[in-house]
């Protein structure tokens, strides 16, 4: 008698046991899925390092589509709840006024103030603002004027409207994609002499517009398949590298590996140096090239060219 009560015992054990296992996980499956269905809104922020945008969940009170947009710049303006977070418009930038016409442009109106951010930091602070007023119903763009202007890119092109969408998400980083066309100086079938080609890129603010234009111009014609057909050669020895490139004052300064100094067979001393530099120079925020090497100062090229001093635009070398 007292062996089959202490059978029943373990099966009422065992009972229970699934039971209370089987809620429990029914508990959490429901926590998850009431989780993974929010629908509401979220205001964007950045981490504190500035290398991503990251959402909050927020409830607007607003009843039309303006006063929800009025709600969500309001609250960007204010600290995150979690205070390792920044918020989206900082103290230093001041808006001065929207607009949001019948079709759903929606217009924000920075003071000069805006300009104080640049680059990348710029960029995840407008994807931000982007990304949490696009969720209202009633915009479907945003576009940015800056002292009355509208705000350009690092090439001095219209940002224009942007979406959500506009920007991308790559391993929980954003990035700003953006299109634009260079002029890269390549040169002719002979060597003599430079040809100025366009060549259309997609590129992110985590890569400045001057690393861009040259490591297109390292890359070659032959890689780049509208140029496939084009009658061109490649200026830069392989293996080249860009160590550094930064901008101050206009003029830009380039340091890059010894490869650079191995000058490519049937190239001139002018077609190489100078397919860096006017390549350079087309950008609007550079008038002049200081080259270095492997973070050194080099007085020649190949043994006959000045090659201490910064370098101006050569149009002489360019192709007739």
């Amino acid at each position: 008698m007292k062996n089959q009560e202490m059978a029943y015992n373990r099966i009422w054990y065992c009972i229970l046991t699934v039971f209370f296992v089987c809620v429990t996980i029914l508990l959490v499956s429901g926590c998850s899925k009431k989780e993974d269905d929010y629908t509401g809104y979220y205001v964007y922020c950045l981490d504190t390092n500035e290398t991503k945008v990251i959402g909050e969940k927020y409830i607007p009170k607003g009843k039309n589509g303006k006063e929800i947009v009025k709600e969500l710049l309001r609250r960007m303006e204010n600290e995150p709840e979690d205070i390792s977070f920044k918020k989206a418009i900082p103290d230093n930038v001041k808006l001065d006024d929207f607009t949001l016409s019948s079709q759903g442009d929606l217009c924000l109106y920075w003071t000069s103030s805006y300009g104080n951010y640049t680059g990348v930091s710029e960029i995840l602070h407008r994807a931000a603002i982007v990304k949490t007023l696009c969720q209202v119903p009633d915009v479907e763009n945003v576009q940015f004027y800056v002292s009355g202007q509208p705000l350009t890119d690092s090439n001095m092109e219209p940002v224009g409207f942007m979406t959500a969408d506009t920007f991308i998400d790559t391993t929980g980083e954003i990035a700003y994609k953006q299109n634009t066309t260079l002029k890269i100086y390549f040169a002719n079938k002979e060597g003599t002499a430079l040809r100025g080609v366009p060549v259309k890129i997609t590129y992110d603010a985590t890569i400045s517009i001057e690393q861009l234009a040259l490591e297109q111009l390292i890359k070659g014609p032959e890689k780049n398949n509208s140029l496939k057909n084009e009658e061109l050669i490649k200026t830069i020895p392989n293996g080249t590298k860009i160590n550094t490139i930064t901008v101050k004052d206009n003029t830009c300064y380039l340091d890059l590996s010894s490869d650079f100094m191995e000058k490519r067979s049937g190239i001139s001393d002018e077609v190489a140096i100078y397919s860096v530099v006017n390549t350079l120079v087309e950008l609007p925020n550079i008038n002049r090239v200081q080259f270095s090497i492997d973070g050194e100062q080099v007085l020649l090229y190949d043994d006959v060219i000045n090659f201490g001093e910064p370098f101006e635009s050569n149009l002489d070398v360019i192709e007739r």
